[in-house]
């Protein structure tokens, strides 16, 4: 038992010492240039690369494995449908695609309002899931019923499938 809290307490103090590190107005600065530079030419090359023709990420492993369609399938190809304001495509890819991107954009604002004033972004979201605790398991409940309908082989739920 004293090695786990040994392990657990270096844990914290490994943690401890890098947000104090990342807190840091100078480390934040870089991190925002970082980040929005990695942001800006990820969103250049979504746009520029058609994923159909030139896949920019890896086989879904899910997919090759087991044959099934995960709920992300198709993310990538109806990212750059959208980026190029095919929507009717990029919903044919991905229905849930909005919803997903809703999500990027919310990691998005936590990062960023960490780095542009240092303080915790997670006592807003904590407040936020204390209001609403429903959200959590709605997300859950649309992603998985999305993951089972898109992998049943019979006409309506085939529109599903990327």
């Amino acid at each position: 038992m004293s090695i786990i809290t040994n392990r657990h307490s270096k844990l914290k103090k490994w943690l401890k010492k890098w947000l104090a590190f990342l807190s840091k107005p100078f480390i934040r600065i870089i991190l925002l240039v970082v980040t929005c530079l990695m942001i800006f030419l990820a969103c250049i090359l979504l746009y520029n690369v058609d994923p159909s023709k030139r896949p920019l990420t890896p086989p879904c492993s899910l997919r090759y494995f087991t044959g099934l369609y995960c709920p992300g399938c198709g993310m990538t190809r109806a990212l750059h449908a959208a980026f190029h304001l095919r929507f009717i495509d990029a919903f044919s890819y991905n229905l849930l695609w909005p919803l997903i991107v809703l999500f990027i954009l919310g990691s998005f604002y936590i990062w960023f309002f960490f780095l542009l004033t240092g303080k915790d972004p997670f006592i807003a979201v904590n407040s936020f899931f204390k209001k609403h605790s429903y959200t959590g398991w709605v997300a859950v409940i649309v992603l998985f019923t999305f993951w089972v309908l898109r992998n049943i082989p019979i006409y309506p739920f085939t529109l599903l499938a990327p």
